[in-house]
């Protein structure tokens, strides 16, 4: 016969009531009826709404008379005073009232909080304050577990902690509680779980929640967050345009959390489609991070837009989004995932090559800023080689030789290190620092190593002895040691010594038999024979000249040095004076430049690739 009869059906059977009561359900009758049947007591561990002491209107009044009698109290009455404040404070929601009391109460009777309904009242309280995870704590008390409608708040604080898991196994356990409790908490229970089920893809349960919440007669806010919830559903199963409606909707409610979550939802739903662009969707997202701070939904906002950051290639933008939702949001289940997604993005940018979009310097900065997510072990190597590669590219060595050294420092050992820091010494010589290639390699320096390494670092380090003019030592380091790269190094040596007979025998073995291919002679190859000329001429070998002019002639007729070839070895020969002239020259271009080129296109074998056989010669 009741105008106002509410029916909503659970999975473990089926609530009738209405707002207020029915005959049928009075008080005295259900305690009589439990008592009959064995039943536990009807009242809740958490009676918010006896605690509450009438409605809101009552609320002044109720406090003052409360703090009246407890200002009047003897300290033997002061305990229980101070519960019935603390508990009329929670269930209005005056939260840090309610805490204070609390705070009160422990301050002065210390073994309180250890009492089920101390940590039940505060886990609510904590709740309020914005605070899931600590009252989560609360809640799970083992002394708890038998009172079912706590089973309900675990649910409540673990879907605000973003424990969506966690939150539909607690309401589970506790959906026969459901009876026992008041509409608004009823209402914000199933909204809660709506969210949570929508998070798991629980699309069934989600759909229950939902049917119960619109079978309640809801209006207002509570009415605008059922209808974005149902907007979240059909939106899963493609119903596009019913959801933008609701999400639509959902925007203009008062209040501002539900108002940011519709926004957000119809920002990506319309970027998702294409109606709306990039830039428009970031904007709108800029706006949104002040518009609700301090939980799962900034958190929300924050991650969607640090991917459209990073979709933009705005990496420093998407990673500092994604630094400061992790530090704000350390305690979530979310902070893993954060981290994950800004490693993610820090290997995109220095292994996957998507920082040489970037300026030099921006990516070097970035990579400083950032360079706590540089992997352990061989990516976070390969990553540190790839950046220096870069840098010497453009001949940022200083940058690229202060990366190496905190490699070799800090990151390596063994064979790696002493094979790292040969490659450190070359940048080093790049840089025109050989003593600092000595250093380091001393500083390495290690009695068993690969055969390999040892070459290496005995052909740095010779390289940088010659160019301190200590010949005799570095020809000392090539003794053992064969090869092109190490006869191109003494060639260099004796040239810079003025070492014309070894000079001379030296270049000879690094021509070989070219002279019989008939291809032309690249840049390396014609200094080469340029530098066995000038041996020839200064040890006056006028048959050995007279031979090279025969075989190489037709190779470098044309192009860079030709001229000097020439008259090198023409029958007359060269003026003693136009061979130093000569030599100087040479030596003013750059002594050293093969070796060096060398060395640059290890660290960029893009360059060298694109480069070839051709360069650009002296001019002589």
């Amino acid at each position: 016969m009741s105008d106002d009869l509410e029916i909503v059906r659970f999975s473990t059977g089926v609530s009738i009531g209405a707002r207020d009561g029915l005959a049928v359900s009075g008080p005295d009758l259900a305690l009589k009826f439990e008592a009959s049947a064995g039943g536990a007591s009807a009242q809740t561990l958490l009676d918010l709404a006896n605690w509450r002491k009438g409605p809101i209107t009552d609320y002044t009044k109720n406090e003052q008379a409360m703090l009246l009698a407890l200002s009047k109290a003897n300290p033997a009455q002061r305990k229980a005073l101070r519960w019935d404040l603390a508990r009329f404070y929670t269930a209005h929601g005056a939260a840090p009232e309610a805490h204070a009391m609390l705070q009160l109460l422990k301050d002065t009777d210390p073994q309180i909080e250890q009492t089920m309904l101390w940590r039940a009242v505060s886990g609510v309280v904590l709740l309020d304050l914005g605070r899931p995870e600590q009252a989560l704590k609360q809640f799970l008390d083992p002394d708890l577990d038998a009172e079912s409608d706590i089973w309900l708040w675990r649910a409540l604080a673990a879907e605000k902690a973003g424990r969506m898991e966690d939150a539909l196994s607690y309401f589970r356990q506790g959906s026969e509680a459901l009876v026992l409790h008041d509409r608004p908490f009823l209402t914000q229970i199933h909204l809660a779980m709506a969210r949570a089920a929508l998070d798991q893809q629980a699309y069934d349960v989600a759909s229950g929640q939902i049917v119960t919440l619109q079978n309640m007669g809801l209006d207002g806010t509570a009415a605008l967050a059922t209808d974005y919830a149902y907007g979240k559903l059909v939106q899963r199963q493609g119903d596009i345009a019913t959801a933008r409606a609701r999400f639509q909707d959902a925007a203009t409610a008062s209040d501002r959390r539900l108002s940011t979550q519709a926004r957000l939802d119809l920002t990506k739903l319309e970027y998702a489609e294409g109606e709306i662009s990039i830039t428009e969707a970031t904007e709108r997202l800029e706006r949104l991070r002040f518009a609700w701070r301090g939980d799962l939904l900034e958190l929300d906002v924050l991650e969607t837009l640090s991917s459209l950051y990073a979709e933009q290639g705005q990496f420093r933008l998407a990673l500092e989004t994604l630094q400061h939702a992790a530090s704000a949001f350390s305690e979530t289940p979310k902070a893993r995932l954060l981290a994950a997604r800004m490693t993610d993005i820090f290997s995109r940018l220095f292994l996957d090559g998507e920082a040489d979009e970037l300026p030099p310097l921006a990516a070097l900065g970035l990579f400083y800023d950032f360079s706590e997510l540089t992997p352990l072990g061989e990516p976070g190597d390969r990553m540190i080689r790839q950046l220096v590669a870069r840098l010497v590219s453009v001949d940022l060595l200083d940058r690229a030789a202060d990366l190496l050294e905190h490699q070799v420092s800090y990151r390596l050992e063994g064979s790696a290190q002493a094979l790292v820091a040969a490659q450190l010494g070359k940048i080093y010589l790049l840089d025109g620092r050989p003593e600092e290639t000595l250093r380091i390699m001393r500083a390495t320096r290690q009695t068993v190593l690969p055969t390999d390494v040892m070459v290496q670092r005995s052909l740095v380090s010779s390289r940088a002895l010659a160019e301190l003019k200590r010949y005799e030592e570095a020809t000392v380091l090539l003794e053992d040691i064969s090869g092109r790269e190490a006869d191109e190094l003494r060639a260099d040596i004796f040239w810079a010594s003025h070492d014309w007979p070894q000079l001379a025998a030296i270049t000879s073995r690094l021509l070989g038999t070219r002279w019989q291919n008939e291809g032309a002679l690249g840049l390396r190859e014609r200094e080469t024979l340029i530098r066995r000329a000038l041996a020839l001429s200064f040890t006056d070998d006028r048959m050995g000249l007279s031979q090279l002019r025969s075989r190489y002639q037709p190779l470098i007729k044309n192009g860079d040095y030709a001229g000097v070839f020439d008259l090198l070895t023409s029958p007359d020969g060269a003026p003693e004076g136009e061979l130093s002239r000569i030599v100087g020259e040479l030596g003013g271009v750059d002594q050293f430049r093969s070796f060096l080129s060398a060395y640059r296109a290890e660290f960029t074998p893009e360059i060298s690739a694109n480069a070839g056989g051709a360069g650009t010669g002296s001019g002589l």
